[in-house]
This record gives C-alpha cells, structure tokens and sequence, in this order.
C-alpha cells in the first residue's frame, strides 16, 4: 500500500527550493546535525551511567542488553515506517520539531523511574521519537541538495553520531559522578525543548523536488527497495555492521569500568573524548573520500568501505586481547574512525535511487535496518552472550562477547563490496 503525494506543481510557492537555498541550506544542515547529535546524546547516555543504573535498579546484563536492545528497536520499528510515509506527505520539519519533544521528554522521564519496566519504557519512548528524525532529516537534505553533494551533507549530518556519543560519555559521565544518574538524565531531557522550538520557527520546509535519474524504486514500496541488488546489499551490509558498532557503543565503557578499573568520569575523558573526534573524523572521511571515489567510479566508494571494515575488525580484535589501556585506547580508536565511514556513501547512495516521494520511506527502511535490528540487536546480544559465557571464561566473559561481535564488520565488508559490483552494472545499463 502507498501514500498519495502531491506533484512538484502542488508545492507551495513560499517553500524554499535547492536553486534558491544558498547559505539558508547549510543553516538547516546545522540545525538538524543539531537534533541528530542530541539524539545520540539522549541515546547513548545510558551506556555510562550503566553501572550506576545496573547497581540502584539491580539489573543483570542482560536486562540492560534488552533495555539497550529490543525494547529499543521494537519501539523503533513501531515508528520509523509508519513515521516516515506520514513524512513523505506532511511538512517535515514539524515532524521533526515534535519528535525531538517527545524524545527528549522520555529521557528526562527515565530519571525518575524506579524498577526495570518502568526504565525500560521511558527508552522506549526515546527510541518512538528518534525513529522520526532521520527519515525526514535526509529526505530535505535531498530537496536542498544536489545528488553530487549528498553523502557530503549526510556525512556532516552523521557527524552527531559522534559528537552526540561524545557528549554523553564525557559530559555524561562527569554530570553522573557529581550530580548521580537521576539528575543527569533529566538534564539532558531538558536541552531537547528549547531544541524543538526552534525547528518548528526557523527551519523552512523544502519544495518536493521530483526530478530523478536512474533506476529507481516505486513510491514507499518496501518490496521494490528490496529486489534492488545493489540497495538490498547495502541495507544488509549496514545492518550486520550495526550489530558491531552497537556492541562496542553500548558495552565498551562497561568493559573498561570492569577490566581497567576506571571511573565513569575517567572513561568519558579519556575513551569518549578519543573516539569522539575520530569518530567525527571517520565519518567526514568516509563520506568526502567515499564520494571523490564514485564520481571517478560508482563502485570505488563501497570497495573502499568494505576495506575499511576488514581493517577495522582486526584492530578491534587486537583492541580486546591487550592488557594495557593506552594500547585499547589506540587500537579502539582506529577500529571507530574506519566503521565509521559509513554513513555518508550509505545514506547518500539510498537517497539517490530512492524517488522524491518515497526518500523518507526508504531512508527509514536503512535507518530502522542499521539502527533497531543492527544497532540494537548488538547491544542485546553482546549482554546476553556475556552472561552466557560466565561459566566458561569467568569475569572475561564480557571481553569474548565483544571479540566475537566484532567480527561482524569483517561480514559487512562482504555485502559493501557486493553492492559495488551492482552499483557498477547498474551504471553500465543506465550508460
């Protein structure tokens, strides 16, 4: 089933199209890097207060990995789809303005709550929220920008990634040991109004720009976005990277509470600020080199990615049999700059095969694949197999779980360089 969308013909008049954006577009791309890194920040903080949270709530791992994980993702896919066909009709940006209320009232609600179930369903109010971000956030940038600048903008947009992870565990970390979990999430809670007040006033919905190119899928058809070769790898491949990324994202600081024996303040300054600005940097890499690349040749952006990723597991892994933190710190850090090369080439190559009408469809369908079931699943599994493994490997249970997830990039770089090779004979039927 589809969703009507008015022609370009239909569009207000008043709306502001990519000829005329000029300076105005990068204040929108700077608005929602914005709400995209307070996002992060309201989703990721929970990962160092973990132990303050384990310890008042008395919650075993596994109930944080399902906290983390499919109380997260189901709510996620709950939302992202029906979300984003509600954005392909309705202006965006108001969309957008209320989902970071919503969101960020849930987190400040988490501070108040006193059991598992009630905890568990104010990040399940986080996630309805968060889920109507993206989709939007990338189908304006589409309408603002031309193909050949997208995974340039989406890479600066996925830069809150980073910074939002980096925000949550350093400021995170020093607000939770002055000031407890509590009042740090209500806090950050706080920020997200003042946030969505000033989307709703100053951002301007974009006209549809219904011009294409290419093959392309029909309108919100999940069917159509999935028989694509090149999109279906894709998707895939980001997904199976998600569980790897989720894994570290969630439990790394866990782990090095526990083997290093560092304070949650500690960990912040010293891994949140470290893989924070590599993380930015990776992700600006990956989309500016990426890009370069497949201008020269559509298939050269994902061999480069599906490169990146095997390098990646193999610091990672050589990160988790180390006994010394500065050696994690720098093998961890050359492990996040390379995944996250990702998001850019990822997102942009989504949006450019996707049609005007079905971009926030197809961007949730990426978005949800990656994030709920990648992103998600890892931290639940990482904290289910390391409750498993206690029998057998003791207090290092923790350290084999996320050795064996990380694992999964080497498997991601597979579908990365699949896709390319159907980038390539797509570029050669439509020449």
């Amino acid at each position: 089933m589809t969703i009507a969308v008015p022609d370009a013909q239909e569009a207000p008049q008043s709306e502001q199209t990519a000829a005329d954006a000029g300076w105005y577009a990068w204040y929108v791309v700077f608005i929602l890097t914005a709400c995209y890194t307070l996002a992060f920040v309201d989703s990721k903080i929970p990962f160092i207060l973990v132990q303050a949270i384990k310890s008042d709530l008395a919650l075993t791992d596994t109930q944080l990995g399902i906290i983390a994980g499919p109380a997260f993702s189901l709510m996620y896919a709950a939302g992202a789809m029906p979300i984003a066909k509600l954005s392909d009709r309705i202006a965006r940006k108001y969309v957008i303005a209320v989902a970071v209320t919503i969101w960020s009232g849930f987190t400040a609600a988490g501070g108040a709550t006193h059991s598992f179930l009630a905890f568990m369903l104010s990040r399940t109010g986080v996630a309805l929220g968060e889920s109507a971000l993206t989709p939007a956030a990338h189908s304006m940038f589409a309408d603002y920008f031309p193909a050949g600048q997208r995974s340039k903008v989406i890479a600066i947009y996925s830069c809150g990634i980073a910074i939002g992870s980096f925000i949550a565990l350093t400021v995170g970390g020093a607000l939770s040991d002055r000031l407890g979990w509590r009042t740090t999430l209500m806090i950050v809670g706080g920020v997200g109004l003042a946030l969505s007040f000033i989307v709703a006033t100053t951002v301007r919905e974009p006209a549809r720009d219904l011009s294409t190119s290419g093959r392309q899928m029909s309108e919100g058809s999940l069917v159509a976005l999935l028989s694509d070769p090149a999109i279906r790898n894709t998707i895939v491949g980001g997904m199976i990277l998600g569980i790897a990324n989720g894994s570290v994202s969630a439990w790394g600081p866990a782990y090095i509470m526990r083997t290093f024996h560092l304070s949650a303040a500690a960990t912040g300054a010293t891994y949140g600020t470290l893989l924070g600005i590599l993380a930015i940097a990776g992700t600006l890499a990956g989309g500016l080199i990426a890009g370069w690349l497949s201008n020269k040749d559509v298939r050269y952006g994902f061999r480069l990615l599906a490169a990146a990723f095997l390098i990646s597991t193999i610091a990672k892994i050589i990160s988790l049999l180390t006994s010394s933190y500065v050696l994690f710190l720098a093998f961890g850090a050359v492990s996040a700059f390379l995944q996250l090369f990702y998001p850019g080439p990822t997102y942009a190559t989504i949006q450019s095969l996707a049609k005007p009408n079905a971009r926030s469809f197809a961007s949730a369908v990426t978005m949800f694949c990656i994030n709920a079931v990648g992103i998600a699943g890892g931290a639940f599994l990482t904290g289910l197999l390391s409750d498993r493994l206690v029998p057998y490997v003791g207090a290092e249970s923790l350290r084999w779980s996320l050795g064996i997830m990380s694992l999964m990039s080497a498997w991601a770089a597979i579908h990365y360089w699949r896709a390319a090779y159907h980038l390539g004979r797509r570029a050669k039927s439509i020449g």
